[in-house]
């Protein structure tokens, strides 16, 4: 009951933390376009903050009914699969960097937004990457350090990376190592083969359905977070949501929620 009672009062923290950045999210947007030229609702139009608004949206109402669906019984996959939702967040930050851009504003300052973009993104992979390793039949329990860890280890990288100015792509500088992809390609690598390892040692179709649906979200929120195109949003949108319907799905079948 007090480790429910852990997870469930981080899921809620991540819930205001979520709210209250929504609402500095819009004020910021309505605030920083009175200098732009365009109308607050053509701006809302543009894919650089039309796309991660939609993202943010998602993110919130998936974790909602996600854990109406799970009755608040935050079992350890589903706690890292709510924090990879929540981090989904950070992709608001590229509404706001493609307005200061549009504004001319210092470099430096789309600078450190990137990073926090990018801590968002790496937080995330590695809470998926976490989700994976739960469905093993142990279960690890200090669940709070493992997610400190994480946290501080993709901190310590979106601060440190070197970036480069990607100006009118998407908004968000450009890591400037090329590592970085492959290191983030490896990780979802291993969450995928986690989870079919998981069906071969168990021989349980379910985990197999688990490593195609990640499939999807780790395709469709990579789309979503480097796309400047609708269409392309359109699609990483339909792989995300999708992946996150038959995940919660299976999850749910697996351990016989009721």
């Amino acid at each position: 009951m007090a480790v429910l009672s852990k997870r469930n009062i981080i899921i809620i923290s991540f819930n205001i933390f979520s709210a209250v950045s929504i609402l500095f999210f819009i004020g910021l947007l309505a605030y920083l376009s009175k200098g732009l030229p365009q109308t607050f609702g053509q701006m809302l139009t543009s894919p650089n903050v039309l796309i991660p608004s939609i993202t943010i949206i998602f993110s919130v109402f998936s974790v909602y009914f996600i854990r109406k669906f799970f009755l608040q019984n935050t079992r350890a996959e589903i706690f890292f699969f709510l924090i990879f939702l929540l981090t989904l967040n950070f992709d608001g930050i590229r509404s706001i960097i493609y307005i200061l851009e549009q504004l001319d504003k210092p470099e430096s300052y789309v600078l450190i937004l990137t990073r926090l973009a990018y801590f968002g993104k790496i937080l995330g992979v590695f809470a998926l990457l976490c989700f994976a390793m739960m469905t093993i039949d142990t279960e690890y329990k200090p669940f709070a350090t493992l997610l400190s860890a994480i946290a501080l280890f993709a901190l310590f990288v979106a601060i440190l990376l070197p970036f480069t100015p990607n100006k009118g792509v998407n908004a968000l500088f450009v890591p400037g190592l090329d590592f970085f992809f492959t290191a983030l390609l490896i990780i979802k690598v291993l969450t995928v083969l986690t989870l079919a390892f998981n069906y071969l040692q168990n021989r349980n179709w379910e985990y197999l359905n688990l490593a195609v649906s990640m499939i999807f979200i780790l395709s469709g929120s990579h789309t979503l977070f480097y796309t400047a195109s609708p269409f392309g949003a359109f699609i990483g949108m339909a792989f995300l949501a999708t992946g996150t319907v038959f995940i919660s799905y299976r999850i749910h079948k697996l351990y016989l929620w009721n």
